[in-house]
């Protein structure tokens, strides 16, 4: 299940380039709002169903700053999935509670409308593409590395010998990990993946500051064109909870193209 949010923040609106921590924020306490359960759980529980989140989409005419991107109208879009419409519609109620209450980037969220989209009917075969990057990390990497984040193509100075192959591997894992939460049972199907080379880009994010030392996290995430093949349910994992790690803060979601 997916929504499409419009929001209204007051203007102009910033959104940072370094956005996955402050819209995990905004929409966890939007949840909040909705039903403090939900936004417990979430937050708390790393093994309990969750949600997946584009990048914020400007609406309307943008200037480049140095901090992020100004929207003029502060209308922005965004896209949040789930396969527990309970956290959909906390989220929704939520946002109706907070007009005038929820902040981001320092501007107060005015007003905001969602609407369902429309599930696709076919996934396997199909071209797709990132609505927001996909980040995909290794805890314990070869070659002394403390962590990695993988690229779905390579890169230079790589810790793996073949760390696309790694990439997949990893994706499907996390995958069989969500559909076991979602399902309850073991997935044991095929599933395939296949990333356009020529369409691969990465960005560097903050994700959040250690209270101890003060230090940011930081990781590399993905866009790109790809396509999957596979069971549909198993794919559906996909759609509703996102590609990759770290999900909640605005990573993984794809679209058809």
């Amino acid at each position: 299940m997916r929504l499409e949010l419009i929001l209204q923040f007051e203007e102009p609106f910033l959104i940072p380039y370094n956005y996955p921590h402050p819209l995990y924020s905004f929409l966890i306490r939007a949840i909040g709002l909705g039903d403090p359960m939900i936004a417990k759980r979430i937050h708390n529980n790393k093994k309990d169903v969750k949600f997946v989140a584009s990048r914020i989409i400007p609406l309307g005419d943008t200037r480049t700053t140095v901090d992020g991107l100004e929207v003029e109208s502060g209308e922005v879009k965004l896209f949040v999935g789930s396969p527990a419409w309970p956290v959909l519609e906390a989220l929704v109620n939520g946002l109706a509670l907070g007009a005038g209450r929820l902040h981001l980037s320092g501007r107060r969220l005015i007003w905001a409308d969602s609407k369902p989209r429309e599930i696709p009917i076919r996934l396997s075969g199909r071209k797709l593409r990132t609505l927001s990057p996909v980040n995909v990390y290794h805890n314990s990497p070869p070659n002394g590395f403390k962590s990695w984040d993988l690229s779905p193509v390579g890169q230079p100075n790589s810790p793996f010998d073949d760390e696309p192959t790694v990439w997949k591997e990893l994706v499907f894992r996390n995958l069989r990990e969500k559909y076991l939460m979602i399902h309850g049972e073991p997935f044991e199907g095929y599933f395939e993946i296949e990333v356009f080379p020529e369409s691969a880009r990465n960005k560097m994010f903050r994700i959040k500051r250690d209270n101890k030392t003060w230090e940011y996290t930081k990781v590399r995430a993905w866009y790109f064109e790809f396509r999957m093949w596979g069971d549909e349910e198993f794919l559906r994992v996909a759609w509703d909870m996102g590609l990759g790690m770290r999900n909640p803060h605005g990573f993984g979601m794809v679209e058809v193209v």
